[in-house]
């Protein structure tokens, strides 16, 4: 008897699980970032845009980026950016992504 996984047992389907069975894609480069990061995407079928939203490791958020288009890509300037680490999130609809981008100076 197979055993399954508790998220697969409860029903439930997180985000991020969601996004990529839609095909919904984010990569960010250079990283680590001195003075610029390129976010590559893929956006799901049925969305037409999507936000980007990077955060401070407190939750502050530091960049709202609006993403539109089956794929593209947006380019942060992180010149003013303090160095550390930062959260990037990109949301559609109720699916999301997220990872992490280091900036450095």
């Amino acid at each position: 008897q197979a055993i399954e996984p508790a998220s697969l047992k409860r029903g439930a389907v997180s985000p991020e699980d969601l996004a990529k069975v839609y095909g919904m894609e984010i990569s960010v480069k250079p990283n680590p970032a001195s003075d610029w990061a390129a976010f590559d995407y893929t956006l799901p079928d049925m969305d037409e845009t999507a936000t980007l939203q990077i955060t401070d490791m407190t939750g502050k958020i530091i960049e709202t980026i609006t993403l539109s288009g089956k794929q593209g890509q947006k380019l942060w300037d992180t010149r003013p950016i303090k160095a550390g680490v930062y959260l990037y999130t990109m949301k559609a609809g109720i699916k999301s992504l997220s990872g992490k981008i280091t900036i450095i100076k």
